[in-house]
């Protein structure tokens, strides 16, 4: 018999015997428990404080009847049957998890009806953030086709146990709460479309449900993430799903002060048939629970970012800037830029879409054909060559997923292109259900990555599939998006394996995929392709509310009149905040003794001598203006990053509005007792202050324009 596993630091997991079967989880301040009852099984509180609640209390919860109350921590249905009752507790125990340094709580489960098991997995990392998924096994002899599933559901507070609530405070449980304010309010993403990945929105919840559905494009630019406030406690709730294609999630207020969610993948029924004796994973959903300021929420995400998802950089290439080109026209332009990219201090260059094909064409007319073209210099191995001889890491771009109509591959195998009802194809993109497709694109990936000597590597996905095909199925009519993100997250787990020294860039069309599916299986990812000020410093300042700045890239220049929008400076010092991708630097016969060089040089100096210090040791990120998402009227947007150990911190102030004001800006990332080297960019000045001193007075900021900004550098002495 094998001993019980060992919990990983800061966890505990414990099944406690009584009356009902149990399940209790701690990690960090977050503390959740469960119990089956009446076949269900059902959450009964939630902590923020790492305190467990009394025997004599936790028998007595939830307090509220299941036949009434959405209770039920998942939500399952198989062949139109809801499978929220009926189970029987089968066991529990506790397992080393699958990613290093975590424990994973797992529950057995069997239904009373139909032929079907589950295994409620919790993932433990010592953080205050938990993720959950369901291993869903048909026991029966026919296939079953999956539904629904919402992997984590039920009641997020619960504050109608009359214990809680004396008679004389029954309106509030905090008499400074005013009641007529809602008492419940959720943070989201609230655009899918191109370039909106900043929209981050707020809404108070009345008596009602919020559905958050995202089912238009197949890659929603909106991303799966949310920040759900109790006002009156000042807790919130932090989560995320690990799922890159459409999803819908539910939060009700509807029994008031009880607030119940759900969240999960969106498709057309049946997500997924499961064969006979398969066991199917569902997506993941990370959850918990934090009780204290903005700052402290953003941090406690992070350190489970850091610890379980976002997966390490290589030793020494953890941040570096980079130059990228599409391959725009054929002959030996590219050698040029490689030049002048090594020229301006860049550290890596990358050849962006277009090297691949028969013949040269526009980069998307050839999307499959990932045959080499004949119009590169040298070729590939000539392009490397030259990039390795400059000193610079060599990248490439592959959109593995596409099937362009003009492209060989599809005239030899429409079959294999996307389809859904008459055969209507669903986007350029190949149908993953197909083996024949699949075993293409992972040769494709895996070819790439062995032919050529790659440093970094790009995927791209500029399809939109709506809904998402379908494929005859065992008599059903399966909707593709499961398997194919089986397939999507199978290849790159074995890459990463097969090539633990390259690092690996999620894009789609931008931010179209920065949920936590594809976070953790990549290095880093594109914040957006609106890359034009004020969007990309307000898109930065919101996804980090979720995304480390150290897993984002930022593509300056990427849109062709970038630069026209906001002065020199300003256009450059959003590079600061993420990994900097610059799509050239202008005309290749320019010159580059010009100011525009000389700042541009001086800006890539100084994130490599600065700010990567910064970026590296795992920045604190501090929103000084968290909720302005990219669309509300808001005068700036300030941006605060400082090293963990309070060395070195770095701080924009963007003005956005054209009315200009005075503005105090504090520094929260100091230690106050230490003294700094304080530097206002602006003024090319340096004075010596301490930390106290400039959290408690600030420093004056005052931009009198719109779309400029003061850049602002800490240093300890």
């Amino acid at each position: 018999m094998n001993p019980t596993p060992t919990l990983v630091a800061n966890t505990d997991i414990a099944f406690p015997q009584g009356d009902r079967p149990m399940a209790r989880y701690v990690s960090s301040t977050t503390v959740y428990e469960e119990a089956l009852e009446h076949g269900r099984l059902i959450g009964l509180y939630w902590s923020a404080s790492g305190q467990v609640q009394r025997e004599n209390v936790t028998k007595n919860l939830p307090g509220l009847d299941s036949l009434k109350r959405p209770l039920q921590s998942f939500e399952l249905e198989l062949d139109g049957q809801s499978l929220h009752n009926h189970w029987t507790w089968k066991g529990a125990h506790h397992r080393v998890g699958e990613r290093a340094g975590t424990v994973e709580a797992v529950i057995e489960l069997v239904h009373g009806v139909r032929p079907v098991s589950v295994k409620v997995v919790t993932r433990l990392d010592g953080t205050a953030i938990m993720a959950r998924w369901l291993e869903i096994t048909n026991t029966g002899k026919a296939p079953a086709a999956l539904s629904k599933v919402s992997p984590w559901s039920g009641a997020l507070w619960n504050t109608t146990v009359k214990d809680f609530r004396p008679v004389i405070l029954s309106q509030a449980a905090n008499p400074s709460f005013d009641t007529s304010e809602t008492r419940f309010s959720v943070g989201y993403f609230s655009a899918e479309h191109w370039g909106q990945e900043g929209d981050f929105v707020r809404q108070g919840l009345r008596r009602d449900t919020l559905r958050i559905e995202r089912g238009s494009l197949g890659r929603p630019h909106g991303p799966p993430y949310y920040v759900v406030e109790n006002n009156e406690t000042g807790e919130c709730f932090i989560m995320g799903l690990a799922w890159s294609g459409n999803y819908a999630a539910d939060f009700s207020a509807e029994f008031d002060p009880l607030l119940t969610f759900r969240l999960g993948p969106l498709a057309a029924a049946p997500l997924r048939v499961i064969a006979p004796n398969e066991t199917l994973k569902s997506p993941e959903v990370h959850l918990g629970i934090y009780h204290g300021s903005t700052d402290g929420a953003v941090a406690a995400w992070y350190a489970h970012m850091r610890t379980s998802v976002v997966p390490r950089s290589p030793k020494g290439r953890e941040m570096y800037t980079v130059a990228g080109r599409v391959v725009e026209e054929p002959d030996d332009w590219i050698l040029r830029e490689i030049d002048i990219a090594a020229e301006m201090g860049v550290e890596a260059f990358m050849v962006d879409a277009g090297w691949y094909g028969d013949s040269f064409a526009s980069w998307w007319e050839r999307r499959g054909d990932w045959n080499e073209g004949t119009w590169l210099p040298g070729g590939l191995k000539g392009i490397e060559a030259h990039v390795h001889k400059k000193g610079l890491l060599f990248g490439l771009w592959q959109e593995p997923e596409a099937i362009s109509k003009n492209s060989r591959l599809y005239a030899e195998h429409p079959d294999w292109t996307l389809h859904s009802d008459e055969g209507r194809e669903c986007g350029e993109m190949l149908d993953l259900s197909n083996p024949e497709a699949a075993k293409y694109l992972e040769d494709s990936v895996l070819g790439v990555l062995r032919q050529n000597k790659l440093d970094f590597y790009k995927i791209d996905y500029n399809v939109q599939v709506g809904e998402g095909g379908q494929s005859l199925r065992d008599g059903y009519s399966e909707n593709e998006t499961y398997r194919h993100y089986e397939r999507i997250y199978g290849l790159f787990d074995r890459v990463r394996k097969e090539f633990p020294n390259v690092n690996l860039e999620d894009c789609a069309g931008g931010g179209g995929r920065l949920d936590l599916g594809m976070l953790s299986r990549f290095h880093y990812a594109t914040e957006s392709d609106w890359s034009v000020h004020p969007y990309a410093i307000r898109t930065l300042n919101a996804l980090t509310r979720f995304i480390p700045p150290e897993a984002l890239c930022y593509y300056h220049n990427h849109i062709a009149h970038a630069h026209q929008m906001a002065d020199l400076d300003t256009h450059l010092r959003v590079t600061l905040f993420a990994l900097p991708i610059f799509v050239g630097f202008g005309a290749q016969d320019a010159d580059r003794s010009t100011e525009y060089f000389q700042t541009t040089r001086r800006y890539i100096e100084l994130n490599k001598s600065f700010c990567r210090k910064v970026m590296v040791a795992g920045p604190v990120v501090y929103h000084h203006t968290p909720d302005i998402g990219i669309y509300s009227p808001a005068e700036r947007c300030v941006l605060e990053y400082a090293s963990p150990d309070r060395s070195r911190a770095y701080a924009g102030v963007f003005q956005l509005s054209p009315h200009g004001q005075e503005f105090v800006f504090r520094p929260r990332g100091l230690d106050p007792s230490r003294t700094y080297e304080v530097r206002l960019d602006n003024a090319g000045t340096a004075f010596r202050s301490t930390g106290s001193d400039l959290a408690r007075n600030g420093l004056l900021v005052q931009l009198d324009r719109a779309l400029t900004s003061e850049l602002i550098l800490f240093d300890a002495i």
